[in-house]
C-alpha cells in the first residue's frame, strides 16, 4: 500500500506544480528566452575596479535632473536630455559656474542626443521616436519603420553627409518597461538609417539584445552599437568590401553599454551604467526564476534593482575595441553617457541631478 500512496503524493506535486505555472505564465508580462550568458571578466588590468571619477566637479547642480546623454557645439556648450522633457543648455560662465537654459521642451523622457550638421540637435524620445530639435521647435523625423512603430528610441549619431543612425532598443516595451525587455531577453531591438534627403527610414539590423548607442568611426566607414544586456558592442560595416556585414566590437564588458561616443582623437568612451551580480545572473539562467521576479516586482518595485551591481563606469577603447581605461566611482549611480572635450571627461546619468566633469 505505501508505493501507491507515494505515487499519488507525487502526482498530486507534480499536478500542483504545473497547474503553479501555469497560473504564474497567466499573469507574467514576459515570455523569457533560454539564455547562457559569457562568463563575466576578470576585475583585473584595465577592468579593475577604481574610484577615477572621485575627483569630478558636479556643474549644473540640481539644475538638471536625469542627464541621460550629452552633446557640445562648436562654442563648448553642453546639451543634455532630461527626465522633465526638457532639452538643456549649459553655457560656461567660467571653468566652474555655468548657465542652465531650458532650450527646447521636447515631452516624454528624452535619451540620446548629438549635433546635427546644421546646429540642429538629433533626440531620440523612446515613443515619439527620432527628433529635429532647434529652440523652442521640435520635428518627428522618424517614428516607425517596415511598418513597426518604435517602443524604445534611443541611441543616435550622425555622418558629416547628415545621414542619421539610430537605435530602436525594443519594439515590444516602453521605456517605463525597459527592465523587461532585458530580463526577457529576446532580441526585439533594431539598428536604422534616416536618410533627411528623402526621408526614409532603412532598418540597417533585426534581433538585437537592447540596441543601445551608436557611434560613427573616424573614416565613417563603419559604426559602433551597442547591445546593453549581452555586454557587447558591434561593428556594422558601411563601406567597403564588408558592407552590410557585422563583427565583433568587444565582448565580455563589465557591465552593460549604454551610450557611445568618439571623441576624435582616436578613443571611443563607452558608458558602463551596471553589471549583473552573481543573483542576478543565476535568475536569467531559469526562466521560471525570471517569470517570479518580474511578477513579485509589481508588489515590490526595487526587486528588480537588486540585481544591479552598484556603481558605475566610463570605459575608453582605441578604433579596434582594445581597452585603454577605466574610469569609475563605487557610489555614482547609472553613468549612462561619457563624452571627451579637450581635456575634461564630461558624465551624466539616469539618476544623477548633476553633469559630471573630471580632468583626463
Amino acid at each position: 500500500m505505501e508505493a501507491p500512496w507515494k505515487a499519488m503524493i507525487v502526482g498530486i506535486l507534480c499536478i500542483a506544480t504545473a497547474a503553479s505555472w501555469k497560473a504564474l505564465l497567466s499573469i507574467s508580462p514576459i515570455d523569457p528566452l533560454p539564455i547562457e550568458l559569457p562568463p563575466p571578466p576578470q576585475r583585473v588590468g584595465v577592468f579593475s575596479h577604481n574610484d577615477k571619477l572621485r575627483s569630478g566637479f558636479k556643474l549644473a547642480l540640481g539644475l538638471v535632473r536625469g542627464p541621460e546623454d550629452l552633446a557640445v557645439d562648436s562654442e563648448g556648450n553642453l546639451y543634455t536630455a532630461c527626465a522633465d522633457g526638457w532639452v538643456k543648455k549649459i553655457s560656461f560662465i567660467n571653468d566652474f559656474d555655468v548657465h542652465v537654459e531650458n532650450w527646447t521642451y521636447v515631452g516624454g523622457r528624452p535619451l540620446g542626443v548629438t549635433l546635427g550638421i546644421h546646429g540642429e540637435l538629433l533626440v531620440c524620445e523612446p515613443a515619439q521616436g527620432l527628433l529635429n530639435v532647434t529652440r523652442g521647435k521640435v520635428e518627428v523625423l522618424s517614428k516607425e519603420a517596415e511598418g513597426l512603430k518604435y517602443k524604445l528610441t534611443d541611441g543616435v549619431d550622425v555622418s558629416k553627409e547628415g545621414i542619421i543612425y539610430f537605435t530602436d532598443a525594443s519594439h515590444k516595451y516602453s521605456f517605463d518597461l525597459h527592465e523587461l525587455d532585458i530580463i526577457e531577453y529576446r532580441p526585439n531591438g533594431r539598428l536604422l538609417k534616416f536618410d533627411p534627403a528623402t526621408r526614409t527610414t532603412t532598418v540597417l539590423l533585426r534581433d538585437l539584445y537592447f540596441a543601445n548607442g551608436v557611434a560613427l568611426s573616424p573614416k565613417q566607414d563603419f559604426l559602433v552599437f551597442c547591445e546593453s544586456s549581452m555586454y557587447r558592442c558591434g561593428k556594422y560595416w558601411l563601406q567597403g568590401p564588408k558592407e552590410g556585414s557585422v563583427e565583433s566590437f568587444i565582448d565580455g564588458l563589465p557591465g552593460f553599454p549604454d551610450n557611445i561616443r568618439y571623441d576624435g582623437e582616436g578613443t571611443f568612451w563607452i558608458a558602463l551604467p551596471t553589471g549583473w551580480n552573481p543573483l542576478g545572473r543565476r535568475m536569467i539562467k531559469y526562466r521560471f526564476l525570471r517569470h517570479v521576479v518580474v511578477v513579485l516586482s509589481s508588489w515590490v518595485p526595487r526587486l528588480i534593482n537588486e540585481g544591479h551591481v552598484k556603481g558605475s563606469s566610463v570605459l575608453a577603447v582605441n578604433e579596434n575595441g582594445d581597452p585603454l581605461d577605466l574610469y569609475s566611482h563605487p557610489d555614482v549611480p547609472m553613468i549612462t553617457t561619457g563624452l571627451k572635450v579637450g581635456t575634461h571627461l564630461y558624465f551624466g546619468g539616469l539618476h544623477l541631478g548633476y553633469v559630471g566633469r573630471i580632468n583626463l
